[in-house]
């Protein structure tokens, strides 16, 4: 896939549109439980096929995110993310 953003993104709508496949895109948060495993995960996830990857970046105040999101963003900060 070519191009960047949203037309990246576009793209490989499409594509699975006109496949009948449905995608697969899995979501991490950034250095949960470190930023080591978030590299082999993110890598791991390509092998698995993703295609595309949601990759949360952890911040200080995450209130709008449900409980497990929270409790990764405060695993991440507090591995030093």
């Amino acid at each position: 896939m070519k191009g960047r953003g949203v037309e990246r993104v576009g793209s490989v709508f499409e594509k699975l549109r006109l496949e009948g496949k449905t995608a697969f895109i899995p979501y991490i948060c950034a250095g949960d439980p470190s930023l080591d495993v978030t590299r082999r995960l993110v890598l791991a996830l390509e092998r698995a096929g993703s295609d595309m990857l949601e990759l949360g970046v952890p911040f200080s105040d995450p209130i709008a995110d449900g409980p497990t999101i929270q409790r990764a963003t405060g695993r991440a900060l507090r591995a030093g993310a």
